[in-house]
């Protein structure tokens, strides 16, 4: 026997087995730089995107995610959830988790991997799905690794890269490429501060990639720029596409409009009998403005918003005649169904698409690609431009709120669709005037009949209270009363409806143990109601701009019917406060044996640079001060 191979072969095997016992050791924890976890909750340890486009409507985007999970606050970063429906499929998802120390604790096995219908709460149906995964650890900190594949068929737009997409999230590695054929275009931005991309070729395809290093955890502040503004994000995008058998090019917001025109031709069919009902509906009245009214009111009170959002669907309305005889659609079929409504009476209305809600970035004009979730009419007069929201049963003709209000919207008209700005709701528009009458008697028991009007975009804070039920009413109203001791004796509410509309709201609330003794005397703080309590926290190094995205203003009255046990000995000085980003004032006088308290609050819409934040705080602090302003009294010893 040849001893000396015998030797050789075992000591292979040996080296062999210590090999493939070997620990795989990845993500330790004390390999991340200190500076990544200041004010982080979770730290992307690895973020690799390939995107590889085959053709006009199929590509595939293969990903590796590894994210380390440092505390409870970061717990839901660790989950994975991936949406998919017709368009779009998921497969080969993996997990594995990994301890403090980079050692595998487990596989995720395939039963954990869930998947769940999508559809929202308003929704009759949706083809849209979701995979879900929670790795069920709780032993902090721990890494979880995911890895899988998405096919696309059908491309209308291109994946987005935000390497660092939420805050207190810091980000160790993300990287982007995406493979391009070279006969096809492919369109980007680089936006707030996203590393330059590096353009190669494999002689078939364009390579473009980017990659991000050790972006240290942001944290949100407030009367903030939208995320949009801040986090660095490339927006990608095709120029000529195809889905569902549908095709065209979005290289421009024309282009844009165009495809989206096709999808709606042949929409707006009615029957001869719907449009004659129509016409007898709105005989007389010769102004637009009515006559709008009449078909918007008309629409809402036989239709509801419910979504069916199935393949093309998600972009495409059904038929007009198909919501008139179901009475349901969603933004999009509403929207079409108003705009054939109105043409049967021969008013012609527009097809809008917008990004809503009332914080929702705005629309970045630079860019044509698919930015929007919503649907909506405007009908250009010839002094005016009347705004419908055709989604809800309850808001006045022409009032759009702040789910649309003031930001770039896309008119569809074929090859002349282009960008238009909705309708912003001014200063004079949002108020909240309040006038109350106190009545007081020496011993700080009292009642107060309070009378306030909220206008335009306040109004749709009352709304919710003006709808509910009486019970409902009374908690409500209960909760913002600021009296230590009350009983809420009546309310009353009356709509006045319009473009901007307005709510009034009439409240009789009884009260007890108002005045503070301090001795023989005693102090009543003036502004009992609408006051600035919490200033904006102050920051010691903000980064971003101080944004006031709407303008508002507040007035109040306040008359104090004293007893006659009871008589002023001081009160508060006037106060005036004037900065660039809102004005305050205060009085208080005695006219006619009654105390009158007067305020007026405004904050202006603005955007400001980080160095006036320290401004905008004191001018808040100085609010809150001026409303917590009390007068002496003293009791009378007739």
């Amino acid at each position: 026997m040849n001893y000396k191979l015998l030797g050789v072969f075992i000591g292979f095997l040996l080296l062999a087995g210590s090999k493939s016992n070997a620990k795989e050791i990845k993500y330790k924890f004390s390999d991340i730089p200190k500076d990544l976890k200041e004010n982080a909750r979770s730290i992307i340890r690895n973020n690799e995107m390939l995107f590889e486009v085959k053709s006009l409507n199929k590509a595939t985007l293969n990903v590796t995610f590894a994210i380390t999970i440092l505390n409870i606050n970061g717990l839901e970063d660790g989950y994975f959830h991936e949406f998919y429906n017709k368009f779009r499929k998921i497969s080969g998802i993996r997990g594995r988790v990994f301890d403090e120390n980079g050692e595998q604790l487990k596989r995720i096995p395939s039963d954990d991997i869930l998947d769940y219908s999508a559809i929202s709460g308003y929704s009759t149906y949706e083809d849209n799905r979701v995979k879900f995964i929670d790795p069920k650890v709780r032993n902090f900190p721990f890494t979880i690794e995911y890895s899988y594949e998405e096919n696309f068929n059908g491309l209308f737009s291109f994946p987005p890269w935000i390497p660092q997409p939420i805050y207190n999230l810091a980000v160790e590695r993300s990287s982007y490429k995406a493979v391009i054929p070279k006969n096809m275009s492919f369109r980007y931005l680089e936006r707030n501060n996203l590393p330059k991309v590096t353009i190669t070729t494999d002689g078939e395809n364009q390579i473009y990639s980017w990659e991000a290093h050790n972006l240290k955890a942001l944290e949100w502040e407030p009367y903030s720029i939208s995320d949009q503004e801040r986090f660095p994000c490339l927006l990608a995008a095709p120029s000529d596409f195809e889905i569902d058998d549908y095709s065209g090019n979005i290289n421009s917001w024309e282009n844009f409009g165009k495809f989206i025109s096709t999808l709606n031709a042949g929409k707006n069919i009615l029957d001869s009998e719907t449009k004659l009902k129509l016409n007898e509906l709105v005989r007389g009245i010769s102004d637009d403005h009515q006559k709008i009214r009449k078909i918007y009111e008309y629409m809402q009170g036989r239709t509801r918003y419910v979504s069916v959002q199935v393949g093309i669907g998600s972009w495409q309305p059904f038929e007009a005649a198909l919501v008139h005889r179901l009475s349901y659609g969603d933004c999009k079929a509403l929207a079409n169904y108003t705009k054939t409504l109105l043409e049967a009476v021969g008013v012609k209305a527009k097809y809008c698409l917008v990004n809503a809600g009332m914080n929702a970035p705005l629309l970045i004009t630079e860019f044509p690609s698919s930015q929007f979730n919503h649907a909506f009419l405007c009908v250009p007069l010839k002094k005016d431009t009347i705004w419908l929201e055709c989604t809800s049963q309850r808001v006045p003709c022409g009032f759009i709120g702040n789910f649309t209000d003031d930001r770039d919207v896309l008119l569809i008209d074929n090859e002349r669709s282009k960008i238009v700005h909705s309708r912003a709701y001014t200063l004079a528009d949002n108020r909240e005037i309040q006038t109350s009458h106190v009545k007081i008697d020496g011993e700080g028991l009292g009642s107060v009949e309070i009378h306030t009007v909220y206008r335009g975009l306040r109004y749709e804070n009352i709304l919710p209270v003006f709808l509910a039920d009486d019970a409902d009413k009374k908690r409500r109203i209960s909760e913002r009363m600021k009296f230590a001791n009350f009983q809420l004796l009546s309310f009353n509410y009356k709509e006045i409806q319009g473009v901007v509309p307005a709510i009034e709201e009439t409240l009789q609330v009884g009260f007890e143990n108002y005045l503070t003794p301090m001795g023989t005397k005693f102090l009543m703080r003036l502004n009992f109601s609408n006051r600035i309590e919490n200033a904006p926290y102050d920051l010691r190094q903000r980064k971003t701009d101080v944004y006031i995205r709407r303008p508002s203003s507040d007035c109040d009255t306040i008359v104090y019917e004293l007893s006659s046990k009871l008589s002023v000995e001081s009160m508060p000085k006037p106060v005036s406060i004037k900065t660039r980003f809102g004005e305050y004032q205060s009085k208080v006088e005695i006219i006619h044996n009654q105390l009158f308290y007067t305020r007026s609050f405004i904050l202006f819409k603005g955007q400001y640079p980080p160095t006036e934040y320290p401004l905008f705080v004191e001018f808040f602090d100085k609010v809150a001060k001026a409303d917590d302003l009390k007068c002496t009294l003293i009791r009378n010893l007739n």
